[in-house]
C-alpha cells in the first residue's frame, strides 16, 4: 500500500520515540480521512440508480464531517426536485442533519465524557484525543441532543411488551437532593430506586429514576412497576426519610394496585435528626440511638425530656419540638421489614448513598444549571447508572445498519496519503531521506521491520 510506503519513508527523519508515535498517529489520521472520503464518494455514486428520473442533477458540493479520527472532506451529488427544492441523496441516506458537522459516534463519546467532568474539561479532553477544536458550548449542545436521543430510545424500549413477573421482595425507595440553578435558585431533584431485595443484602434488577418534576418521576416509577411486575399479587416495601413528598401516603401512591404496602423509615434518618438536634458531642446521643435500635419509645421520651432540661435558647427548644413531632409521626414505621416478620427482606435505605452518582457531577465547585441543561445531564447519568446508555446511544445514532453497500473496496487499497492534499511526495534539498535496507540483520529493529514488510 502506498500509505504504508509513505509512512516508512518518513521514518528516516525521526529523532525520538516521541516523534515516531506522533508520525504514526498523523499518518493513521490522514490515511483514514482519505479512505473514508473516498468511501463516501463511492457510496454516493451507488445511489444514482435510485434517483427519480424527474429530478435534475445540479452539481457536486463539498461537506465536512468531524469524526474522532479527524475531519473528512468529501463531495456528494446535489439534485433539484420538480417542486424546486434541492436535496442530497447521500445526506438523506445517512440521515446527516443539515448544517451539523459532528459524527454520531463523536457525539456519543462527548456524551459519555460529559457526565463525568465539566463541559470545559470535556472539550479539552476531546480536543486532545481527536485533534479537533470543539468548544464547551458545543459540548453543552451535544449533551442536550444526546439526552433527547436517550429519551426517544427509552420510550421506544418501554413500548415493547414483556412478561410480568411475581417476585417476593420488591422495594421502592425515594429521596431528594438539591442542585443550584442559575440566578442562585435551588432545585430539588427527585430520586427513586426500584429493586428486588435479598436476605443477604443483594439488590437485583435495580433501576433508578430521577427528575425535577416529582409527579412525572413518580409516574415513570409506577408505569415501570406495572409493566414488569404482577403488582396486584405482591407485597411492596417502600422506604424514605418521611419528609415532604416522601411520607407513607406519597410512597403508597406509587404502587396503587399493590396487594400490600409496607413503609419503612431507615434508622439512619432517625439517628441523623437526633444528632442534628442534640449536637454531635452530647452524651445523650448514644443513649437516644440505643433506644431507637431497641424500638424503646418510652426510654427515648425520657432522654428527650432530659435534653429539654438542658436547653438554653428558644431555637433549641423549637428544634426539639420539631424532632418530637417527627418521631411521633413516624415511630410506627421505624421497625424494619425483617423485624416485622418479613424474614427474607434485606436492609433498606440505599437511595441516599446512590445520590453520589449524580451529585458528584452536578454539585460543588460553584456549578449552576439551567433547567434544560439540568434535565439533559440527569437523563444521561440515569441511563448510565441503569446500564442503558451505550444501548440507547448506539440505537439512536446508528444509521448505517440498513444500508446495502456495494462499493469497489479494491480501489480504496491503493490510495496514497499524498492524494489527501493533491500533492505528490517529493524530496527536499537539505533533508536526509531515510531508507530501510532489506539486507539489514534480522536481529536489529530495522531488519525485523524490513522482513515484515518484504513478506
Amino acid at each position: 500500500m502506498y500509505i504504508l510506503a509513505d509512512f516508512i519513508e518518513s521514518l528516516g527523519n525521526l529523532d525520538s520515540l516521541f516523534d515516531l508515535e506522533e508520525q504514526v498517529i498523523l499518518h493513521l489520521r490522514k490515511s483514514f480521512q482519505l479512505v473514508v472520503a473516498e468511501y463516501l464518494r463511492q457510496l454516493d455514486e451507488t445511489l444514482i440508480p435510485s434517483i427519480p428520473a424527474e429530478n435534475t442533477f445540479i452539481n457536486r458540493q463539498a461537506r465536512t464531517i468531524e469524526f474522532m479520527f479527524g475531519a473528512v472532506n468529501f463531495e456528494r451529488r446535489c439534485y433539484l426536485r420538480p417542486n424546486g427544492s434541492y436535496y442530497f441523496p447521500l445526506d438523506e441516506q445517512l440521515q446527516l442533519e443539515e448544517r451539523k458537522r459532528i459524527s454520531p459516534y463523536f457525539k456519543s463519546v462527548v456524551a459519555k465524557i460529559g457526565q463525568t467532568t465539566t463541559m470545559r474539561n470535556t472539550a479539552a479532553m476531546i480536543n486532545l484525543a481527536s485533534q479537533t477544536d470543539i468548544s464547551a458550548w458545543s459540548v453543552d449542545r451535544i449533551i442536550r441532543d444526546m439526552a433527547d436521543t436517550v429519551k426517544t430510545e427509552e420510550k421506544s424500549s418501554e413500548e415493547k411488551l414483556v412478561k410480568k413477573r411475581k417476585v417476593e421482595n420488591l422495594v421502592v425507595e425515594g429521596d431528594a437532593f438539591e442542585i443550584h440553578k442559575i440566578n442562585r435558585r435551588r432545585q430539588d431533584v427527585h430520586h427513586y430506586i426500584v429493586f428486588e431485595s435479598g436476605l443477604d443484602g443483594t439488590r437485583s434488577n435495580k433501576v433508578e429514576f430521577v427528575g425535577i418534576n416529582q409527579k412525572k418521576v413518580q409516574k415513570r416509577v409506577t408505569d415501570y412497576i406495572e409493566k414488569y411486575y404482577k403488582i396486584s399479587e405482591m407485597t411492596v416495601f417502600t422506604a424514605s426519610d418521611g419528609g415532604p413528598g416522601y411520607n407513607p401516603k406519597s410512597m403508597r401512591e406509587i404502587v396503587p394496585s399493590a396487594q400490600r404496602v409496607e413503609f419503612t423509615i431507615d434508622r439512619y434518618h432517625f439517628v441523623k435528626k437526633i444528632k442534628q438536634t442534640f449536637g454531635l458531642f452530647n452524651p445523650l446521643v448514644d443513649k437516644a440511638v440505643k433506644s431507637v435500635s431497641l424500638y424503646d419509645q418510652n426510654q427515648l421520651n425520657v432522654i428527650l425530656d432530659t435534653f429539654e432540661s438542658q436547653i438554653k435558647t428558644d431555637k433549641e427548644l423549637e428544634s426539639l419540638r420539631v424532632l418530637r413531632q417527627y418521631l411521633a409521626r413516624n415511630w410506627q414505621f421505624i421497625k424494619s421489614p425483617h423485624d416485622r416478620g418479613f424474614m427474607r427482606v434485606g436492609k433498606l435505605g440505599s437511595v441516599e448513598s446512590s445520590h453520589r452518582a449524580y451529585t458528584y457531577r452536578m454539585k460543588k465547585q460553584g456549578k449552576v444549571w439551567s433547567e434544560k441543561g439540568l434535565e439533559a445531564m440527569l437523563k444521561l447519568i440515569e441511563a448510565r447508572v441503569n446500564g442503558k446508555l451505550d444501548k440507547y446511544l448506539r440505537g439512536g445514532l446508528r444509521k448505517l445498519q440498513e444500508l446495502t453497500i456495494e462499493i469497489a473496496t479494491e480501489s480504496l487499497k491503493t490510495l496514497s496519503s499524498a492524494q489527501l492534499s493533491n500533492k505528490h511526495h517529493s524530496k527536499h534539498i537539505g533533508v536526509l531521506s531515510g531508507k530501510i535496507p532489506v539486507d539489514a540483520p534480522t536481529s536489529s529493529p530495522i531488519g525485523a521491520m524490513a522482513k515484515i514488510f518484504s513478506n
